[in-house]
């Protein structure tokens, strides 16, 4: 009798790892479309809710360096099927929560659990890919990790219209159970066979500095920016992050090479994901916002109308996994951040209560650049360090992807509430009979609660207030919108001057040399 064929183990570790990774960024933007919802059935402060976002976001860009470092040493697909046991079953957690406090602490878990799978998925198929077989295999990863981010609006517009908020949770569990299952049977184990511990002090002031920075980014908007809290936590942050530095150089085995970033290529291509996390990932993240609180869209037409953002991403990658093979790293992210630049210019210029249709050309635009060089800026910085380091490498090249969206929620959050209260202040300061402290009002308006906000003001003034504050909102996506136009503008300018020709990257690769000795 004939066996039945199987698949090989390299497509099936691209399988599980591309599903996984769609998952992790999906449920980054899917929480935005629910909070609305969630709001509704627990009472408390609809700034409050935003720690459904926030604690996710916090677990998983503190804990991505520290999963790198235990996939070196543990086992890649140890971690990896690890994390994706505890972000399934946090997944349930979230959907099925009683209160609040249960649904943030499933979150938490889940960001716990998205660290060590997204940490060491890429390294996973840096084992099973190479050659043009890897540029292929990173595009779709790519790809993947694209359509998880942007379809979240859509997909969780689409499940709270259907069945609540607590699906926008509930729908992770079937994808991961059968994603663990297939991971337990057809992925194999890698590992650094020179990596004998795990820098634990370097662990604890990397990911202390990267929570307090993190946290200071998404608390300064509602607490402010001289605020002592978040003055004191971004300067903890800063002593973690110097200290850092000497203790990793003295390092045999770092959890970090520092070094790295001397090669003028890793620091390029880690750039690229910064930017475009915070060029693209945070504008996106607030668009939503804008067509449910100014134009009244539903979860599921706001979903929709970030489509056009998404529609490229399908099939940007494998023409960006083409296009590696034909023209220079450095032309293709270059090419890439300036495609995304040019879309934020469209949005930029958009008459200012525009509705989807008028943010099409822009998304679309963006989507492209943002799709052609997903894979790619992976691809490269991964492909300067040896292969026994991939953990390390993918932690590096994940964190940045995190970091950067994480900076982009957060730094684009306090440009649009600057913005919003300068307005908005300008405008209501005019209207006799509103009492409330304008700033807290502001604040509510710049996180999308219009409808709450004009409810809470004395009836005679709300029609008024209602319109001063969807000008303020719309100005402030505007001036966001700019802000992500200058951020991926400099990036194309940054790629165009530090990444070198792919013969040279190829160069730096070669060998078995300490990563220290790799040439810049």
């Amino acid at each position: 009798m004939t066996p039945k064929p199987r698949m090989s183990y390299a497509i099936t570790t691209l399988i599980v790892s591309s599903v996984t990774t769609f998952l992790l960024p999906l449920d980054y933007t899917v929480a935005s479309v629910a909070l609305r919802d969630i709001h509704r059935d627990f009472s408390v402060s609809f700034s409050d809710q935003q720690w459904v976002i926030n604690g996710y976001t916090m677990a998983f860009a503190a804990l991505l360096m520290a999963g790198g470092g235990l996939a070196d040493l543990f086992g890649r697909r140890k971690v990896f099927l690890s994390g994706l046991a505890v972000f399934t079953a946090a997944s349930l957690l979230a959907g099925l929560a009683p209160a609040v406090l249960w649904l943030n602490i499933g979150r938490v878990a889940q960001g716990i659990g998205a660290a060590g799978m997204f940490s060491s998925s890429l390294a996973l198929l840096v084992q099973e890919f190479t050659g043009p077989r890897r540029v292929h295999a990173f595009a779709v990863f790519g790809v993947a990790s694209g359509l998880g981010a942007s379809l979240g609006p859509f997909i969780g517009g689409l499940a709270v219209d259907l069945g609540g908020w607590r699906w926008a949770f509930l729908l992770n569990a079937p994808f991961g159970i059968a994603m663990l299952i297939l991971g337990l049977l057809r992925t194999r184990e890698s590992k650094d066979p020179d990596a004998t511990r795990l820098d634990l002090k370097g662990l604890v002031l990397f990911s202390g500095a990267v929570l307090l920075a993190v946290y200071s980014i998404v608390m300064a908007p509602q607490l402010g920016w001289t605020s002592p809290t978040i003055v004191s936590a971004l300067a903890a942050a800063a002593v973690l992050a110097i200290a850092f530095v000497p203790v990793e150089l003295r390092q045999s085995y770092p959890l970090i090479d520092l070094r790295l970033f001397t090669n003028r290529t890793f620091l390029g291509a880690s750039l690229a994901p910064l930017v475009l996390s915070i060029a693209f990932w945070g504008l996106f993240l607030y668009t939503p916002l804008y067509f449910q609180g100014v134009r009244g869209y539903s979860p599921l037409q706001a979903g929709m109308a970030m489509l056009p953002f998404a529609i490229p991403l399908f099939g940007a990658g494998p023409l960006g996994a083409r296009l590696a093979n034909r023209i220079s790293s450095r032309a293709l992210l270059g090419i890439g951040q300036l495609l995304v630049a040019i879309g934020a210019a469209f949005l930029v210029f958009a008459p200012l209560y525009s509705d989807w249709t008028n943010y099409a050309i822009g998304g679309l635009i963006s989507g492209l650049g943002t799709g052609l060089i997903n894979g790619e800026m992976s691809n490269v910085a991964i492909s300067i360090v040896p292969a026994s380091r991939s953990g390390m490498a993918s932690g590096i090249n994940s964190t940045m992807r995190i970091v950067g969206m994480t900076a982009g929620f957060g730094g684009i959050g306090a440009v649009l509430a600057a913005a919003v209260s300068h307005d908005l202040t300008s405008q209501a300061s005019r209207l006799h009979g509103l009492h409330q402290d304008l700033s807290a009002l502001a604040t509510e308006v710049a996180t999308g609660n219009i409808n709450g906000t004009a409810a809470s003001v004395p009836a005679p003034v709300r029609g008024a207030f209602r319109a001063a504050a969807d000008h303020a909102f719309a100005t402030g996506m505007r001036t966001a919108f700019t802000v992500g136009m200058c951020v991926a503008f400099l990036g194309a300018v940054a790629s165009f001057a530090l990444v070198r020709s792919q013969s040279d990257t190829a160069s730096d690769a070669v060998g078995t040399q300490p990563l220290a000795d790799a040439q810049t």
